[in-house]
């Protein structure tokens, strides 16, 4: 928050600067006082969401926090556009010593400092509509994947076979318990004969009851019920407490175990690997594979569940069916999303294939920890079996 606070004051003076706005005062302070009541909507949301989330003023604060968001993310979207417009009239300034003349007029009747005046005025407009189409979309938005796969060897009786997957949902602030249900009620619909959760289930652990119940009812939806694998955050939320509340539903938990699912099926799962450096990170997954897989015959189908999708990997090179991740969120935000797969995540979103018979698939998210999303919606996704 405080670091946000920080971008927005900095946002003011960049957008004062491009626009040699005099009065500097008064924008700082309003945007200042917004800024503050904003992060002191959030805070209070934040801290006593309990109370709050079973009031019958909910919805105000609910939909407060997300305007609140929604503001303090116009200053995030905004910076590195009015920085870069601040550098660019830097330099033009530092070259012309009156940058205002008739001779720079970009247009008849518009002259330079009235264009870039023009322009300075759109950022913080777009940013803002940006931000709340982003904020709202991704709150609101949940699409549904279909992904009719087809293997060559696929046994007889696993033809038609539809696998559902739900994945970071990060319950909590800003994914209720009743979004949990709406996604399960979607598969329940596709009618998927098999659920998988990937990870990163719940971070307000106040809400396990609630998470608890509907996990719980939602294991006798589905003919095979329901698997789970760790993600990043169990460890961060608490995952002594997370693992009691599953071991009470019915929910299989593979921790780099698998199971006999049917005759030549089974479904793997790994744990999540807090190995530091490249070098370590590809030694511990490749363990961790190896133990997910042990026992298991060659010519078995094999559906492993990894939250992190650089396991993506390993599961190629051991030849796994079908490997479910989760993890990257699809970067959320779609213009960075080549950015980020360059630089952090190889397997970003979307289906993965390694020859004829083996796929991987990342999960863009079906919930978030902050619920800003462009053009990179929460999802179920769905894989059915052919050959």
């Amino acid at each position: 928050m405080v670091g946000m606070s920080c971008i927005a004051v900095c946002s003011i003076l960049l957008w004062q600067y491009i626009r040699r706005q005099s009065n500097k005062a008064g924008a700082l302070f309003g945007a200042a006082a917004v800024s503050m009541i904003a992060i002191g909507e959030l805070w209070l949301y934040g801290a006593d969401y309990i109370t709050i989330s079973t009031s019958s003023w909910f919805p105000f604060f609910f939909y407060g926090a997300m305007a609140s968001l929604s503001w303090l993310f116009m200053f995030l979207l905004a910076f590195p556009v009015l920085l870069a417009g601040a550098i660019g009239c830097f330099i033009y300034r530092l070259f012309h010593a009156h940058p205002c003349r008739s001779s720079n007029r970009v247009s008849k009747g518009m002259s330079r400092r009235t264009f870039l005046k023009g322009i300075a005025a759109a950022i913080p407009v777009l940013a803002l509509g940006t931000s709340t189409i982003g904020i709202f979309d991704g709150e609101q938005n949940l699409a549904t994947t279909i992904h009719k796969l087809r293997y060559p060897s696929l046994p007889n009786h696993l033809a038609g076979y539809r696998i559902g997957q739900i994945s970071d949902t990060h319950m909590g602030l800003f994914f209720s318990p009743q979004r949990l249900q709406e996604a399960i009620e979607v598969l329940v619909k596709e009618k998927v004969d098999r659920v998988v959760l990937t990870g990163d289930l719940i971070d307000e652990l106040t809400l396990l009851p609630q998470c608890q119940n509907i996990l719980r009812d939602a294991c006798r939806k589905f003919p095979d019920g329901i698997d789970f694998c760790y993600g990043n955050h169990e460890y961060y939320r608490g995952i002594e407490r997370i693992t009691d509340m599953l071991q009470k539903t019915g929910v299989r938990i593979l921790r780099n175990s698998n199971y006999k699912a049917a005759e030549n099926f089974y479904i793997a799962g790994t744990d999540y690997s807090f190995a530091q450096g490249a070098e370590n990170f590809a030694q511990q997954r490749e363990e961790y594979v190896q133990k997910s897989l042990q026992g298991i015959p060659e010519n078995a189908f094999v559906v492993m569940l990894a939250h992190h999708s650089a396991f993506i990997d390993e599961a190629f090179r051991h030849h796994v069916n079908l490997t479910l991740c989760g993890h990257t969120h699809g970067a959320q935000f779609a213009p960075i999303g080549p950015l980020v797969q360059m630089i952090a995540f190889k397997y970003l979103r979307g289906l993965f294939q390694s020859g004829d018979a083996c796929y991987g698939y990342v999960n863009r998210g079906t919930g978030h920890w902050l619920p800003l999303r462009i053009a990179c919606s929460r999802e179920v996704s769905i894989f059915e079996l052919n050959r």
